[in-house]
């Protein structure tokens, strides 16, 4: 009995906090309502952007937001994993033996308090995690676990270079963001850095206007990246245009004649779920309209079309001027709008919009954020694994936590 009995309570236990995030989404929430972010950088090369994404968040007196700065530094040797939080105060011993990893933690905790200090509505708590890249996903997720977090920030693993393209990150990087995508228990945003960075800059002198671009196909992810893209535009100085991407004439009978392949119990799910999926789509854009009918600084179009590639030319011609574009993931789930676009993938953790928006050779490169939409069962998903990490999975058991502050249970 004691053999049963304890994995059943660890098991029913560990359900219960998951289904807490059933309403955590931020489709659930209110756009005033108060969140939680899991801001992750793995140095100071992703501060900019991951800060200037904060600052456009909208935390204000009326809706706070609650950053949690997250470091993440790979753990070398076999000394055990860490989580270290910091002390506004005073600076906190990360244990790191090199004074130029040491400075860089200090920077990146330097910056996260200054935008606290810059924004009354924000409250930071800073901390570093060391743990090796093979199960750095597992410490994220049970901080966002313990948290409560709405929504985890994390940024791509390559860097944009204006002049010659990508340049190749950290490929460790990767595997934790697939791993994140893979397992996390609550929504995620990855952020592709293509000069989000010049807005912040920008904000020293005059306050430029940040132009934000939210563009919907179907799902759940597209409804949680709305949700976030709604938030944004409580910013004073964003503007916000959402565009609606529906299915023609051809592409309609396209979706009613490809049911023929298939088997029948397989036809009835199908078009169960994508009614029932459409139906949630038509009432979250219903509700997004009505509320937002009398705000001037977002614009709300619908373009039908028939393919991909018809997807691809109207962001071309007509859309193609933004800061910031703000996708859904689109996980777990196939589009015939998106069809023509899938069929090749190298960076499979941005989904098919995310992809192509970066893969287009647009006037001004914009930086976007894909958001996932994960669900409390997603949380024992399969991991992602390589060669050179797939031995050490599942070793590994709750970090230790060191604490350089005097109360942590103001988190």
């Amino acid at each position: 009995m004691t053999a049963i009995i304890g994995p059943i309570v660890s098991y029913t236990h560990k359900s219960e906090r998951h289904l807490k995030y059933m309403d955590r989404h931020l489709e659930k929430c209110k756009t005033e309502a108060p969140i939680r972010i899991l801001a992750c950088v793995h140095s100071t090369r992703n501060l900019s952007a991951m800060i200037t994404l904060l600052e456009i968040s909208n935390a204000t007196r009326k809706s706070p937001v609650t950053v949690f700065s997250v470091h993440l530094v790979e753990l070398a040797g076999r000394a055990s994993a860490m989580l270290i939080f910091h002390d506004k105060d005073k600076t906190a011993d990360t244990g790191h033996t090199c004074s130029r990893e040491k400075a860089e933690a200090e920077q990146i905790v330097s910056a996260f308090e200054s935008f606290e200090d810059n924004n009354h509505g924000a409250t930071v708590k800073p901390l570093t995690a060391v743990s090796p890249y093979a199960t750095m996903h597992e410490d994220v997720n049970h901080f966002a676990l313990d948290k409560i977090a709405n929504i985890i920030l994390i940024p791509f693993h390559r860097r944009y270079d204006p002049v010659g393209g990508w340049t190749e990150e950290n490929v460790q990087h990767k595997l934790v963001n697939q791993n994140l995508l893979a397992t996390s228990p609550c929504s995620i945003g990855l952020l592709v850095d293509r000069g989000l960075t010049s807005f912040a800059e920008s904000q020293k002198g005059t306050q430029q206007e940040c132009r934000i671009a939210m563009l919907f196909v179907e799902g759940t992810d597209d409804r949680e990246a709305l949700a976030y893209a709604w938030r944004m535009a409580g910013t004073p100085s964003v503007t916000l245009s959402v565009i609606r991407f529906v299915p023609g004439k051809d592409c309609s009978e396209f979706m009613e004649n490809s049911g023929d392949n298939e088997e029948e119990p397989d036809i009835f799910t199908a078009m169960f779920e994508r009614e029932t999926q459409k139906q949630l789509d038509d009432d979250y854009i219903n509700q997004f309209r009505f509320k937002t009918m009398h705000d001037q600084s977002i614009a709300y179009v619908e373009i039908q079309v028939n393919s991909g590639d018809q997807i691809v030319s109207a962001i071309s011609s007509e859309f193609y001027d933004f800061d910031l574009y703000v996708v859904g993931r689109g996980h777990g789930s196939t589009s015939q709008l998106t069809a023509g676009l899938s069929t090749w993938s190298e960076f499979p953790e941005l989904g098919v919009m995310g992809e192509t928006l970066i893969s287009m050779n647009l006037e001004t490169p914009a930086s976007v954020l894909v958001v996932q939409q994960s669900h409390p069962v997603s949380s024992g998903s399969k991991k992602f694994t390589s060669n050179s990490t797939k031995d050490v999975f599942g070793n590994k058991g709750v970090p230790a936590f060191v604490n350089h502050r005097k109360s942590v249970d103001g988190f």
